[in-house]
Parts: C-alpha cells; sequence; structure tokens
C-alpha cells in the first residue's frame, strides 16, 4: 500500500513539474506509471491496468503539457502510457480472464486523457492567437505612428520651405542685388550688403541640408556639416551685423568627434544670435578651450547700450531649451545665467568623444 501511494504521489507530482520541465515530467510519469501497473497486476481489484488515480495524474499531466509546451510532446506522452499499459497486460497475460476487462479500462483511460490533451491544444491555440493578435496590432499601432511621423515631418518641410526657405532667398536677392540697384552706396554700405547675402547663402545651404532630412533625403544626411572651423567666419558675420566679436580658441580641436564639433559650433551660433535679437549694441566674447578630454566653449556679452529698432517682441527661451538639448545628446553640461553687469553668460563643456562621454563633467 505505502508502494503504491508513493508512486501516485510521484505520478501527481510530475504534473507540477511539467510546468517547469515537460520532458522530464513526461519520462517520470510514464516510468512510475509502469512501476505502478506491474506493482498492481497481481490484485485483481478493477480497473486495471490503469488505476482511478494514475487516469487523473495522466489526463492532467496530457492537458498541462498540451496547453504549455505543445501537442507534440502531449501526443507523444499519450501514446507511451497506452503502450505501457499494453505492455503491462501482454507481460501477464494469465492474469484476465477476457480482453474486454483490461481492453475497456485501456480505452477508457486514454480517451479521458486524449479529451482533456484536446482541450489543452484549444486553449493552447486560443492564446497563441490572442498573442498574434496582440503583436500584430502592436506592430500596426506602430506603423501608424511612424507614418504619421512622416507626414509631420513633411508637413514641416513644406512650412519650412514656403515661409522660411523664401524669405531667406528674398533677403539674399534683395542683397545680392543692391550695389546694382544703388549704385551710390559707399564702399562700407556695398560691404554691409555683401555680408549680409553671403549669411543668407549660408542660412539657405543649412535650410536645404534641413529639408533633405526631415523628406528623408539620404543625401542630405551625408551633406557636410558645420564643424569648428566655421565659427571664425561665423564671428565674422555676426561682427559685420554690428555686434563686436572677441574669438580666442585654445588647444587642438582637429580631433574632436564631428558630431560634439556640430555641437560647439550650434551653441556659439544660437547665442551670438541672442546677443544680436536681444542686446542691441552689446559686445561679445567667444573662449573655445580644448583640454584634456574636454572642450569648453564659453560666450559672454555686456548688457545692452540702446534699444534698436531691430529689436523684437520674442522673449527667447526656446533657443536655450534647444542648446541644452544638443549639449545633453552628446554627454555634455550646460550652464547659462545673466551675470551682474547686465550681460549675459553661456557656458559648455562636451566631451571629446562620444564613446567616452564621462570625460566631460
Amino acid at each position: 500500500m505505502s508502494l503504491s501511494f508513493l508512486m501516485n504521489g510521484a505520478l501527481a507530482g510530475s504534473v507540477l513539474v511539467a510546468l517547469f520541465r515537460p520532458r522530464m515530467a513526461a519520462a517520470v510519469h510514464i516510468g512510475g506509471l509502469l512501476a505502478l501497473e506491474f506493482s498492481s497486476a497481481p490484485g485483481f481489484a478493477a480497473p486495471w491496468p490503469i488505476p482511478v488515480t494514475a487516469m487523473i495524474s495522466l489526463s492532467t499531466l496530457i492537458g498541462v503539457l498540451a496547453f504549455d509546451a505543445g501537442w507534440r510532446i502531449a501526443a507523444t506522452t499519450w501514446a507511451a502510457a497506452i503502450a505501457s499499459s499494453a505492455l503491462a497486460v501482454a507481460c501477464t497475460p494469465h492474469r484476465w480472464d477476457s480482453v474486454s476487462s483490461w481492453s475497456t479500462t485501456i480505452v477508457v483511460g486514454g480517451g479521458v486523457a486524449a479529451l482533456v490533451g484536446a482541450a489543452g491544444v484549444a486553449l493552447e491555440q486560443r492564446r497563441s492567437i490572442r498573442s498574434e493578435l496582440s503583436l500584430a496590432k502592436h506592430d500596426a499601432e506602430v506603423q501608424l505612428a511612424r507614418r504619421q511621423a512622416v507626414e509631420e515631418r513633411a508637413r514641416i518641410a513644406r512650412e519650412l520651405h514656403d515661409v522660411v526657405a523664401h524669405s531667406m532667398s528674398v533677403v539674399h536677392m534683395q542683397a545680392e542685388s543692391a550695389p546694382f540697384r544703388l549704385r551710390e552706396m559707399d564702399e562700407d554700405v556695398r560691404g554691409e550688403f555683401d555680408s549680409i547675402a553671403s549669411t543668407a547663402r549660408s542660412a539657405l545651404r543649412e535650410m536645404r541640408q534641413l529639408l533633405g532630412t526631415l523628406r528623408g533625403d539620404d543625401d542630405a544626411s551625408i551633406a557636410p556639416q558645420p564643424q569648428m572651423s566655421s565659427i571664425p567666419m561665423l564671428v565674422d558675420s555676426t561682427s559685420a551685423a554690428g555686434i563686436p566679436v572677441a574669438l580666442a580658441i585654445n588647444g587642438e580641436t582637429s580631433e574632436i568627434d564631428p558630431v560634439v564639433q556640430l555641437v560647439a559650433y550650434r551653441v556659439v551660433q544660437e547665442s551670438l544670435s541672442n546677443v544680436l535679437r536681444h542686446a542691441p549694441g552689446a559686445s561679445a566674447s567667444v573662449h573655445i578651450t580644448a583640454a584634456g578630454s574636454k572642450l569648453a566653449v564659453e560666450i559672454t556679452n555686456t548688457s545692452a547700450t540702446s534699444l534698436s529698432r531691430h529689436q523684437t517682441s520674442d522673449k527667447g527661451g526656446r533657443g536655450l531649451v534647444g542648446m541644452q538639448e544638443r549639449v545633453s545628446g552628446v554627454g555634455g553640461t550646460l550652464e547659462h545665467g545673466a551675470l551682474l553687469d547686465g550681460g549675459f553668460r553661456i557656458f559648455a563643456v562636451l566631451p571629446f568623444d562620444l564613446l567616452n562621454p564621462g570625460g566631460a563633467t
């Protein structure tokens, strides 16, 4: 009795093992089933060779395997259980008065296990279909979001082309044609128009690159981007616009990552643009120092000395947010704030190498 109890416990325990090790559970269950069948062979208590407890354990195991491990291993386990029962009968033929007694037991036990296994397969298929539908829905949502992003980028590109690029083209055309339309202007004024035309051309080149990027043009993504070598020209154009700018670059900057150089250029560009817009009559200074593994970029300006008629109602702020995003994107830090004398200071620290942003602290 104790041996039979232990064997039935092993059969029941294999159901729990099936949740983690389905093949091991199937092997343990078939082995336990064979041992139980042969150990109970001397008795004549029906039903045999598959006791009721073994039928319940086998049906539960087949159902778990069909739902969690797939129908193949469930079907294999079912076939092995039926074969083990037939083997037990074949090894003790003298214990049976008729074929119907033991064949009925095998058919009933195997049939119940097959029905439970079929239910497990159906549940597993339902779960699989629901999972596939969920993944398909997620993929559809991702594709929709991507399509909406592409459409929004195309809309922004159209707006930039129709408004900003057109306006810059008009500025460039007027500045280029001014020396021919106004022939009596002196050389200083002529140089001023040349500077305006050069700045407009540069803006149009960058605008074309931006439009190409927004529209997904591969050629635009590999177009040359401003580097630190372009900063002196940027400073010259700002000085020509009426803001004296002092530039000092210390250290070797040619080995700095091109993306970091672009960020440094944009920080200087946005800072000087802010001086032009918000501090008329001020002077500015740009100090760039490359030392160790860090690039320090500092831009300061004095307070405004006059109220220019060109001053706009734009209170700013978006440019600083954009600078912060660019600097953070390469692992750098940005500080900005007003000075005691009424001026303003922007200080950025950038890493030389994007693969080692820890250099910027």
